[in-house]
């Protein structure tokens, strides 16, 4: 059945992406050493690495040293398969649309992650993003759309990180985030990353407005802004037509 497969094989893939999440920014091998217990290097036996059964099943602890396992990886693995899953029911086809859905997903999951954990998002990861959507764009006649949003998403985003350097002498975004934009671009388009930019300026303003008011966060602290920039690409992977129809209209 193809819903019940395509939701393995996301489980599968965000097993993958909780791997490349710890690895990647430490600059370690994704293929060895084999999947091992961060606290004691145990390594780990294929029925306790099946996504989401085998962490229920050793409630969420290594078997070998008894340490929690970060509630990370179940949330990266079923939120990849609900994501998946969501993109066939969405195209109702396994066609070129669907697997280009399925490899933004894919960027875009460990990019929220390893930004909100640690601040940065890895140059393999951005310009990963940039490649593959740049050259996936000839597969769906999309060409001259992902080169103008490959400029617009890194436009807008440059002119905001000089203008901070400019009037506030600090960084007003990352060049982390410039890339991403670039990305974003590249794989929606320049009409629906635009769409995707307001809807991450919108989602990051309101929390950043709720951190400040209840004093989570102090006005000068630092907030990752890749995570809302994935938040509104994903939003306007799906809706960013509608979205953009509806706005048109009014």
């Amino acid at each position: 059945m193809p819903i019940f497969f395509i939701f393995i094989v996301g489980l599968a893939i965000g097993s993958f992406l909780n791997v490349c999440i710890y690895r990647i920014p430490k600059k370690e091998s994704l293929v060895y050493p084999p999947s091992h217990c961060p606290q004691c290097g145990e390594l780990i036996k294929w029925y306790d690495n099946i996504p989401l059964i085998s962490y229920l099943l050793l409630k969420g602890k290594c078997r070998s040293c008894h340490h929690p396992i970060s509630i990370r990886y179940p949330i990266v693995e079923a939120l990849t398969g609900v994501l998946f899953l969501f993109s066939y029911l969405f195209h109702r086809s396994l066609n070129i649309l669907f697997f280009k859905n399925l490899i933004f997903i894919s960027f875009l999951i460990p990019i929220f992650f390893i930004d909100f954990k640690i601040g940065i998002i890895p140059n393999s990861l951005s310009y990963g993003l940039i490649i593959s959507g740049f050259i996936l764009s000839f597969f769906t006649h999309s060409f001259s759309s992902s080169l103008w949003g490959i400029g617009i998403g890194g436009g807008i985003f440059s002119t905001i990180y000089f203008l901070g350097y400019l009037f506030l002498k600090q960084e007003g975004m990352g060049m982390g985030d410039v890339k991403m934009a670039m990305g974003i671009g590249a794989f929606l388009g320049w009409r629906i990353s635009l769409v995707a930019f307001f809807i991450s300026f919108l989602i990051g303003g309101v929390v950043a407005g709720f951190l400040l008011l209840t004093h989570f966060k102090k006005r000068k602290e630092k907030l990752p802004f890749a995570p809302f920039l994935v938040m509104g690409a994903l939003i306007s992977l799906f809706y960013g037509e509608k979205l953009l129809y509806l706005y048109l209209t009014l």
